[in-house]
C-alpha cells in the first residue's frame, strides 16, 4: 500500500491508521521532514518511508555540480554583509576606530603627547566622557577639530548602540566569521529554505560548496536550523531585483530557485538572467505544464521536476515492495 500526501500530518495520521488497521500489509509512505520521518520508522520499521524533498534536494545538488559549483575555500570565497544591523554595526565601529585613530594623531601633533596619553585622552574625546585638560591650551585648529570629531563620534555611538542592541534582541542568521558568514563569490545562492531549500544548503555544505540562503519569512521552521546547519541566511524576497543586486547575484557561482511555488521561481529565474546572463540557473518546477513551456519559450537554465522525480522514486519503490511481497498483497493507493 502506498501513502501520497503534501501534507506530513496527513501522511503520518494516515499511515498511523493503516498500520493500526491491517499491521500485516507492507506500507509505503512520504514524508517531507526528516525528524518525522525517523520517528516513524522507529516506531514502525516496516514501513518505507520517501522523503520528496531529499530527492528534490539531491537532484539540484546534481544540477549545481554540472552547472559549476566547486568546492571554495573559506579565504577564496570571501565574505560580504547581507544583514542590515549587522552592516550598520560594522560601519559604526569601523567609524569609531577612524575617529579615534585621528583624535590620537591630532593629540600628538597639536598638544606633544605620547602615544599612550594621547590613545587615553582620545578614547575619553571619542567616548565624549571628557576632551583632554591640555586642549584649552592648544591651537584653534584642534580644538574645532576635536569638537567636530566628539559630534561624529556621539552620532557612531548611538548608531553602534542601536545596531548591537538589534543583533543582540534577535536571531543572529550570519556572522562576520565561522560557518554562517555570507559567502561573497563562487558560492550557490539558494532562494527558498524550506525542506527542500534547507536539504539543499546541506547538501553543498557537505560537499565544501559555500551557500547562501534567501528567505523570505523569518519564522519559517528551517531558518531556525539553518544557523546550527552552518548556513547563512538572508531575510528578503529572492524574487526582488534590488535584493538580487545587494546579494551581488553577479558573484555567484549559481543560483538556485528552490521555494515551493512554481511561479516565484520562474520569477527569479527571469530576474537572476536579466541582472547576471552569465550565471547558472536551476529552477525547482512541480507543475509539469510549467515545467515544460519554461524550457521550451523562456530557456531560463536547468530544471528539476520536483513531482516527476519523487514519482518515479515511488513506482519503483512499489514496484520492489510487489516483488518482495508478492502480487496478492500490494495495492498501490494514492
Amino acid at each position: 500500500m502506498g501513502i501520497v500526501a503534501r501534507d506530513d500530518v496527513l501522511a503520518l495520521r494516515l499511515t498511523l491508521l493503516c498500520a493500526h488497521v491491517a499491521p500485516d500489509v507492507p506500507l509505503l509512505t512520504t514524508l517531507f521532514d526528516r525528524t518525522s520521518g525517523r520517528k516513524l520508522h522507529d516506531a514502525l520499521p516496516a514501513v518505507e518511508i520517501i522523503s520528496p524533498s531529499a530527492l528534490a534536494a539531491r537532484d539540484l545538488s546534481a544540477h549545481c555540480a554540472r552547472a559549476g559549483a566547486r568546492a571554495v575555500p573559506w579565504h577564496r570565497s570571501r565574505l560580504q554583509l547581507v544583514d542590515g544591523a549587522l552592516r550598520l554595526l560594522v560601519g559604526a565601529g569601523l567609524g569609531l576606530g577612524l575617529a579615534l585613530g585621528l583624535e590620537t594623531a591630532a593629540s600628538m601633533l597639536a598638544l606633544h603627547e605620547g602615544f599612550v596619553d594621547a590613545v587615553y585622552l582620545s578614547a575619553r574625546t571619542v567616548a565624549t566622557v571628557a576632551a583632554a585638560p591640555e586642549a584649552v591650551h592648544g591651537p584653534a585648529w584642534f580644538k574645532l577639530f576635536s569638537a567636530a570629531n566628539m559630534l561624529a563620534s556621539l552620532a557612531l555611538v548611538a548608531v553602534f548602540t542601536a545596531a548591537l542592541v538589534r543583533r543582540v534582541s534577535r536571531p543572529r542568521l550570519t556572522t562576520i566569521w565561522g560557518p554562517c558568514a555570507a559567502p561573497a563569490y563562487d558560492h550557490v545562492l539558494v532562494v527558498g529554505l524550506g525542506q527542500v531549500g534547507f536539504r539543499l544548503g546541506q547538501a553543498l555544505r557537505a560537499q565544501g560548496i559555500p551557500v547562501l540562503a534567501v528567505e523570505r519569512d523569518p519564522t519559517a521552521p528551517c531558518v531556525r536550523l539553518a544557523r546550527k546547519a552552518g548556513i547563512p541566511v538572508a531575510i528578503a524576497r529572492g524574487d526582488d531585483r534590488h535584493t538580487l543586486q545587494r546579494l551581488r547575484i553577479e558573484r555567484c557561482a549559481v543560483v538556485v530557485a528552490a521555494t515551493s511555488d512554481d511561479l516565484v521561481n520562474v520569477s527569479v529565474g527571469l530576474a537572476a538572467s536579466d541582472l547576471a546572463p552569465d550565471i547558472a540557473v536551476v529552477m525547482r518546477l512541480g507543475d509539469g505544464e510549467i515545467a515544460a513551456e519554461t524550457e521550451s519559450l523562456l530557456h531560463l537554465g536547468a530544471i528539476s521536476d520536483a513531482h516527476r522525480i519523487a514519482a518515479e522514486a515511488l513506482a519503483a519503490a512499489l514496484k520492489h515492495l510487489a516483488v518482495r511481497t508478492g502480487p496478492d498483497t500490494t495495492e498501490d493507493d494514492q
